[in-house]
């Protein structure tokens, strides 16, 4: 196993940001929300059940440039998404996706550290997150404050980047799925390859937080998955 090297833990810088938006997302970014959509809708017929008549609040971590909260409304309307980025070059394209994408009264975005957030305990019904943590130096923070903020009986939806097991597979990987990048697009999926976790890193950090450790599994060649309710 190749040993894990870190990248910044932001991007955001004008190029990373512009890049970013303009590679082809759309393919993962329906199978996140596809995967998604059962958590969703369970939870919006268990506040059925008790009578809840509030949209489902989700809290979406390192949002990016919204490109997933978007697709998750395509399916399901009646949401309040709070999407989060370190990165403020980030959130500005977020904003102008949102805006032509006519959300801009479901997604509402904040600059925000995962590490640390600025929400109240138990506040959330659903957390998301979709390539954030394999730009975290020590991603027990992140998962501490998940802890803290879900309610009970919430549901927890992360899916990120599975470190290669060699070098020639981390090649392989960049030359699959980034063939059509640009130099920069390519190095930042290589290096976002080489400081993702592995799948036994992953479920030590459910462990820590007396979660499930099988809510962790390989879902393709180059994702983990987590799926969980609480």
């Amino acid at each position: 196993m190749i040993p894990r090297q870190l990248e910044p833990e932001v991007m955001d810088t004008r190029e990373e940001a512009v890049d970013y938006d303009a590679m082809d997302h759309s393919e993962v970014n329906q199978q996140f929300a596809a995967s998604l959509l059962p958590l969703i809708i369970a939870c919006q017929q268990q506040q059925t059940i008790a009578g809840n008549t509030q949209p489902i609040r989700i809290l979406d971590l390192g949002t990016g440039t919204a490109l997933i909260p978007i697709e998750i409304c395509r399916h399901i309307p009646q949401l309040q998404i709070i999407a989060t980025d370190l990165a403020a070059e980030m959130l500005k394209i977020a904003q102008q996706n949102i805006q032509r994408a006519g959300l801009a009264e479901t997604i509402l975005l904040e600059h925000a550290d995962a590490k640390q957030l600025p929400c109240e305990n138990q506040s959330f019904d659903g957390m998301i997150c979709n390539s954030l943590i394999h730009h975290i130096p020590e991603p027990q923070s992140v998962f501490a404050e998940i802890k803290r903020v879900l309610k009970p009986g919430g549901f927890l939806f992360l899916r990120d980047l599975l470190r290669p097991d060699s070098l020639t597979e981390l090649d392989r990987l960049v030359t699959c799925y980034a063939a059509d990048a640009n130099l920069h697009q390519r190095q930042m999926f290589q290096d976002s390859l080489h400081a993702a976790l592995t799948l036994n890193e992953v479920r030590e950090l459910l462990s820590s937080c007396d979660w499930t450790t099988t809510a962790a599994q390989i879902t393709s060649d180059r994702h983990w998955t987590v799926s969980l309710r609480l």
